[in-house]
């Protein structure tokens, strides 16, 4: 693994999938560990979050971090206009890495790009969430016993849905067959997942039922 911040899930490999996977499995078996001793974390969540931040802050707690940061942007300075490339480079100097969730599409690939330390994206926008879908993927991986050959079926937001995105570009290195069924959107969703894929690699898509 060469990438030190994790951005898009397309950072990655499938390499770097398939041992990221197998050490999940190890740290489901003994969670606790001293990997952060003396390390600083920051969570920055600049929208709501319950699930994503607290699965964040209860892993650094298991691993022995320390966590530092914000769950309410109305407490920090962007509220007297501080910028988003001040906040990080700030906060950077305090932390060894970054968790930062951020209403903005590529408001994590920026930080990434001024920041000191390494930035973990828990979420930008309606662009992509690579940490839950390799939640996603470890939880197929246990409930099917492989990841190569599936047929997945998308419901929801296909759209603006960023964990569907994530998802999908990182299940086309699996060879799956996608079905799609869109409940919140009045839009041409074939169309939405037809130039999603055609941007990474020719997948078969199979009809909307």
């Amino acid at each position: 693994m060469t990438a030190k911040s994790l951005v898009s899930i397309s950072d990655y490999k499938v390499e770097d999938y398939n041992r990221i996977l197998q050490l999940a499995s190890e740290f489901e078996a003994n969670s606790y560990q001293n990997l952060l001793h003396g390390r600083v974390i920051a969570t920055l969540f600049f929208e709501p979050s319950t699930r994503t931040r607290l699965s964040f802050e209860s892993a650094i707690n298991r691993l022995r971090g320390r966590v530092i940061g914000f769950a309410d942007i109305g407490t920090t300075s962007s509220t007297k206009g501080e910028s988003l490339h001040d906040s990080i480079r700030m906060v950077s100097g305090y932390c060894d890495l970054i968790v930062m969730r951020h209403p903005l599409e590529g408001a994590a690939r920026y930080a990434s790009e001024v920041s000191s330390v390494p930035i973990i994206n828990a979420g930008d926008g309606a662009n992509q969430h690579p940490t839950q879908t390799l939640l996603d993927m470890y939880s197929i991986l246990k409930t099917q016993g492989t990841l190569q050959n599936l047929a997945i079926t998308l419901i929801g937001d296909l759209k603006y849905g960023r964990t569907v995105h994530s998802l999908i570009m990182a299940m086309m290195n699996y060879n799956p067959r996608f079905y799609h069924r869109n409940l919140h959107c009045q839009m041409n969703t074939n169309k939405f997942l037809q130039n999603t894929i055609f941007l990474f690699r020719n997948i078969p898509i199979c009809k909307k039922y």
